[in-house]
């Protein structure tokens, strides 16, 4: 039979068309759905759910997934073939996020309100009893925006291309929805809620509030406020009742309000004694300081070093140079799978550079010294 077939993969909804009969393998791997032991059916991290269509269960579906998991719908995505239309669960692109139920400081007041930390990979979301500060329900996801880059200057440079409007309702329909699921799962009204506070790096700060990205594109990279932004929940199409939105204000260019809530949250800003607050995600944030002074900086980690803007980057996976080193001049390189090199990650990018430092061949500004570029051979070797 011949055509074509549309394969949706979720949670992030993104929608691919294949010709009927592609292994899955060929069509994922594209979209950035990775094989960790080379698609031999070995290791189950390309497991894939059906939520709509079919994937009949091959052999080595039987041998490496429990038959509960097969009832549910796992199959291997390396030994799978689109024969008709197919909604698809990634289970790599699952993000569960930790929850802190510890106690905190508070001053009680009536009614619910949720506190949402909007990270640029993931959300978490808590509805809390504002009398009691006692958490009713815990929602997380991922950010739906990631399908644009998932990274913080991807993202920036399609709203900067005419994007912008789009990033800013998918998280604003994102967050309604997910406070929609908490009052239902804690069973309360709507108009029970008085108040949601969000808390984010700066970039998430101006696209969820709709303000102007560009100033964060390029040098000096000052926002264009950083300021408390209070909404109406109505105003932003959400089934809130009179709830107020409160965006914490930034500290800075890429320094946001999740790392003002970790201040407040250590008490970093009453310590006597030298403290240090880190915050590694997507970006990675550091703090020190004390009730004295504090002093904060921001740098990308994640999927900065994972292949966004870095010729021949990828995450850690099969085919990935994972550590260079440097003895008796020479360079040699490790690759995960142990298997011809494809890419280099972060681990194995952060050791080249090292390395080539240790050289000279890169200057101690991040300039190529001889005017670049540097190359891993398919032997392992660095090349000028």
């Amino acid at each position: 039979m011949n055509g074509r077939v549309s394969i949706e993969l979720q949670p992030l909804g993104k929608q691919i068309i294949v010709d009927r009969e592609t292994a899955l393998r060929d069509g994922l791997f594209a979209h950035g759905v990775e094989f960790p032991c080379g698609g031999r059916g070995r290791c189950k991290g390309c497991r894939v759910k059906v939520i709509n269509g079919a994937l009949p269960v091959t052999d080595d579906d039987a041998r490496r997934i429990t038959a509960q998991e097969l009832a549910d719908g796992w199959r291997l995505g390396c030994r799978a073939t689109a024969h008709v239309d197919l909604t698809l669960q990634i289970a790599q692109w699952d993000a569960p996020v930790l929850s802190d139920g510890a106690p905190f400081e508070f001053t009680p007041r009536e009614g619910f309100g949720v506190a949402v930390d909007l990270g640029t990979t993931t959300i978490a979301a808590q509805l809390l009893d504002l009398r009691t500060a006692q958490v009713l329900a815990v929602r997380t996801g991922l950010n739906p925006q990631a399908k644009y880059g998932g990274d913080v200057m991807s993202r920036i440079d399609f709203a900067v291309n005419g994007g912008a409007t789009t990033l800013t309702q998918l998280i604003r329909d994102e967050l309604g929805a997910m406070i929609s699921e908490l009052l239902l799962a804690a069973q309360r009204s709507p108009t029970e809620l008085t108040r949601v506070v969000i808390v984010g790096n700066t970039a998430m700060h101006h696209l969820f509030c709709g303000l102007d990205i560009t100033p964060l594109s390029h040098s000096p990279f000052e926002p264009a406020t950083d300021g408390m932004q209070i909404f109406p929940a109505r105003d932003l199409g959400w089934d809130s009742g009179d709830a107020m939105v409160h965006f914490l204000p930034c500290l800075g260019g890429f320094v946001g309000s999740d790392i003002l809530a970790g201040i407040l949250a250590t008490n970093l800003h009453e310590s006597d004694s030298l403290r240090v607050l880190i915050d590694l995600g997507t970006n990675g944030e550091i703090v020190v300081g004390n009730r004295e002074r504090i002093l904060c900086a921001s740098t990308a980690a994640g999927p900065a070093f994972e292949g966004a803007r870095i010729s021949m980057g990828m995450r850690a996976a099969t085919g990935a140079i994972a550590e260079v080193t440097c003895g008796d001049g020479q360079f040699a390189c490790r690759v995960l799978g142990n298997v011809e090199p494809r890419g280099i990650c972060g681990s194995g990018l952060v050791d080249a550079v090292a390395a080539a430092l240790g050289r000279g061949l890169v200057a101690p500004t991040g300039r190529f010294a001889q005017g670049g570029p540097l190359l891993l051979s398919r032997r392992g070797t660095l090349l000028t």
